[in-house]
């Protein structure tokens, strides 16, 4: 509260040390918003750079080092690293790709500093974007082997109880635009009535909110993207996806996982797209000239771990006087539990500490983020 407009990105993306762009994007959208201001194509597409690195960076670390080894019976990644470097490496490759992509768009690998209100204060150059390409180019293969690296996992049976929520438009695989949209009733809702669709409260084992809509737990994150969007996904993130045992549809949170792969197949062919555009392209990426004035906004975007809303009042000076942030595992928390309450009996036979992994599994597949939740 009290705090300047031109602040309040620099601030949010503090929240999360992997998601920032994310959050300060978010946040920038929702102060534009409240403005009235359009940003320009370029700076668009920039954007969207921004958050697929944040993409690259937490796919590959919650895949490689906290998931793959639930499912190779170690410990942690360090044991992996002994028995299985070359998949260790292929982790590091993709995670410094999304650091580097940070960097080149963001001007750091953590918590941006060129995107600001309107635009952005600088480009990167457009020779090193070019030569970036290539690089992504390379990083398909990496993308599409950890396709098939979580197909091959087996995974529980598991059918969660909630519905589904992720941005959806008709013409993209949205990440940085579209409205907020249910697997299960299929309705599409513009994201400045997300306080009508989600409702949030505190419950008394956690220090955490959990949120519900009509009463009823949700999931966001991959999965729910893919079962949403799935036909927009890229070409070659399809073909991974059709050559999975994955079916559009599926309610097995244990998913997400795979999910999580098959998006990284689709940030590359993405980017390389985008940069294709950028480098060839026109138009302008300054920040555009706009007046502050008392107002209220709304932005959203997809997180790697889900929908991310912000929401901001400001007065006439651009001072902030209500905000509103609700981050994706704040969403996944009630239906969280609400899978682990329904899968825990199955697993209840088991030794304690094969019933603790199997639960620990579970969590983990959500990709929660502890920083996210007690925001």
């Amino acid at each position: 509260m009290g705090r300047r407009y031109d602040e309040v990105s620099l601030i949010t993306s503090r929240i999360c040390g992997i998601c920032s762009p994310n959050h300060a994007l978010t946040s920038l959208k929702a102060i534009e918003a409240a403005f009235g201001i359009h940003v320009s194509e370029r700076t668009t597409l920039m954007r969207k750079l921004l958050l697929y690195g944040s993409f690259l960076q937490n796919h590959a670390t919650h895949l490689y080092l906290f998931a793959a080894p639930d499912f190779v019976g170690l410990p942690s990644v360090f044991p992996l690293a002994q028995t299985h470097p070359d998949v260790v490496d292929r982790a590091l490759r993709i995670k410094k790709l999304g650091n580097d992509l940070t960097t080149l768009v963001g001007g750091r690998p953590v918590h941006p500093i060129t995107a600001v209100v309107g635009g952005f204060t600088s480009e990167p150059d457009m020779g090193k974007l070019a030569a970036f390409r290539e690089l992504l180019e390379e990083a398909t293969n990496d993308a599409a082997q950890t396709v098939e690296l979580f197909d091959a996992f087996e995974v529980d049976d598991l059918v969660t109880t909630g519905d589904m929520f992720a941005l959806s438009a008709s013409d993209d695989y949205a990440i940085y635009d579209g409205e907020t949209t249910s697997l299960d009733h299929g309705w599409r809702r513009p994201v400045t009535e997300y306080r009508s669709v989600i409702t949030e409260e505190v419950v008394g084992h956690s220090n955490a909110k959990h949120s519900t809509a009509d009463g009823r737990p949700f999931m966001v994150g991959s999965l729910p993207r893919v079962n949403i969007s799935g036909d927009r996904l890229g070409a070659k993130a399809r073909a991974a996806l059709d050559k999975s045992g994955f079916k559009i549809g599926s309610r097995n949170s244990f998913h997400n996982n795979l999910c999580q792969a098959v998006e990284l197949v689709d940030v590359c062919e993405r980017c390389i797209g985008y940069i294709d555009q950028l480098v060839d392209g026109g138009g302008s990426s300054v920040p555009v000239q706009f007046d502050v004035v008392a107002g209220s906004g709304v932005g959203s975007s997809e997180a790697p771990r889900g929908t991310l809303y912000h929401g901001y009042s400001f007065d006439a000076d651009g001072r902030v006087t209500a905000g509103d942030i609700i981050t994706p595992t704040a969403q996944n928390l009630a239906n969280l539990e609400a899978d682990m309450r329904v899968y825990a009996p199955g697993v209840a036979h088991l030794p304690e500490a094969e019933f603790l992994l199997a639960i620990e599994r579970l969590v983990r597949a959500y990709d929660p983020c502890l920083s996210c939740s007690v925001h």
